[in-house]
């Protein structure tokens, strides 16, 4: 019994603990209000053929998925570590992936969107084509 008290109460303050530091992970409307901030970088992981598709204004695209380990020198050699990253994929498996990465490389602050671009979308946030 004293054993089932323990895990039951380690189970329930481990579930407590916050996601991983340094990363956010906001819904649609709260990351457009994020990105409007002036030192806000935008990111997009999809590649070019679902970029050039419909991306968020402003965002800049590296392809995570075709070439995973040329990601973060791409990353390290456009963004600035110590600014914030506003990052998004289609879906948010992409995202997150190349956030972990970026965060256990140094950058300090990510923002991700819940849901990727697909949550933007039925959102009916704007989206460029250019």
């Amino acid at each position: 019994m004293k054993f089932s008290i323990v895990a039951f109460f380690s189970f329930l303050f481990g579930a407590c603990q916050p996601a991983t530091e340094g990363l956010r992970v906001i819904p649609a409307k709260e990351f457009a209000e994020f990105i409007m901030q002036t030192d806000v970088q935008i990111l997009d992981v999809r590649t070019l053929e679902e970029f050039d598709a419909g991306h968020i204004h402003g965002a800049m695209m590296i392809d995570y998925r075709t070439d995973p380990d040329g990601f973060l020198e791409r990353a390290e050699a456009l963004l600035q570590k110590d600014k914030p990253v506003a990052l998004y994929c289609r879906s948010g498996k992409r995202s997150h992936a190349a956030a972990e990465l970026m965060l256990k490389n140094g950058f300090k602050r990510i923002v991700e969107l819940d849901g990727g671009i697909i949550a933007w979308q039925e959102a009916e946030m704007r989206i460029d084509t250019e």
